[in-house]
């Protein structure tokens, strides 16, 4: 594990023990008899992913830098999202969150003619006989792909800041997360290629420390107002071996309609960018005088959902 988090560590130690030292100067149970606090939610997340690569490619003679990025907006469905708050004392809480975000896309391509060897004349280039001058028929494709992300988190919290109106509370605790991604494709036949199919999944869990804050307004009786951030790295855990970052931000206005039951809305918005080195190389073709070429540089790829929520709160 690297360096961040033995700080962390010390922190959360110095944290917890600030939150014993302080307790005196206030009853252990809080005013309230509420002590536990569950929100169930409906949230109809849009997501879009985005995918970025740069680096520089060179012959041994010549060199040429080069930069692409697309985006791709994925769509939105609803998702379940849970929220529990359990009060340890009047400073001190225990908070949890779940929430994911999943979609299906397919695509499909008619199939077409091309000819190859036509363009590559056409631009003068010097392309051996063997290279068809006449159209080629490309295969019909379809493809189906699936994204799924889910975070769990439990985050021990200190009100830094606690009044009759207003909370501000720090904390730190651990985050379990699953990343898949999943492809499936299939081409029918030409004269030149057989018909075929062909699967690709990947997929990513662990663990890792974060950080967590939170700040809490109640404008009137009954009303109440909560802003909720989050924010790890995934080399402070065992998530990811690539280099990259989660952050969280959400947004929820709660109205109990007795001391028990009530009803929220609120917003949420979450990101993970992550980013890898790479290195390859391109044999050249000697019939038609190209060298090989060697390419460095670094990929990146960026997860960005949110959305609209709202739910049921209980309150114990």
């Amino acid at each position: 594990m690297s360096a961040p988090t033995p700080r962390l560590l010390a922190i959360a130690l110095l944290a917890v023990a600030a939150g014993v030292a302080a307790s005196p100067a206030h009853a252990q149970q809080s005013d309230s008899e509420e002590r536990f606090t569950l929100r169930l939610s409906a949230f109809n997340p849009e997501a879009q992913l985005r995918f970025t690569g740069d680096g520089v490619a060179t012959n041994g003679t010549e060199t040429e830098d080069f930069f692409a990025a697309e985006t791709f907006d994925v769509g939105s469905e609803w998702r379940p999202r849970g929220a529990i708050g359990f009060r340890l004392s009047e400073r001190q809480a225990l908070v949890g969150n779940y929430y994911d975000y999943s979609r299906d896309n397919d695509w499909g391509f008619e199939g077409d003619w091309l000819n190859p060897g036509g363009l590559l004349r056409g631009i003068g280039v010097d392309v051996p006989d063997e290279l068809p001058d006449g159209p080629v028929e490309l295969p019909e494709v379809d493809l189906s792909g699936r994204v799924k992300f889910s975070l769990t988190s439990l985050n021990y919290e200190y009100a830094v800041v606690s009044t009759e109106t207003f909370e501000w509370g720090l904390g730190l605790g651990v985050t379990y997360a699953e990343l898949e991604a999943r492809a499936n494709g299939s081409w029918t036949a030409t004269a030149e290629i057989d018909a075929g199919e062909a699967e690709y999944q990947w997929k990513k869990s662990g663990w890792s420390p974060g950080l967590h804050t939170r700040l809490s307004w109640r404008p009137a009786e009954r009303w109440s107002v909560g802003l909720e951030g989050q924010y790890l790295d995934t080399e402070w855990g065992n998530f990811l071996d690539e280099r990259g970052h989660f952050e969280r931000a959400g947004l929820v206005v709660e109205y109990m309609v007795n001391e028990r039951v009530g009803v929220h809305v609120g917003y949420d918005w979450f990101r993970l960018k992550l980013k890898d080195d790479y290195t390859a190389r391109f044999e050249g073709a000697s019939e038609l005088d190209i060298d090989p070429v060697d390419v460095n540089g670094e990929l990146s790829g960026q997860l960005k959902v949110h959305g609209p929520m709202a739910g049921v709160t209980f309150r114990f």
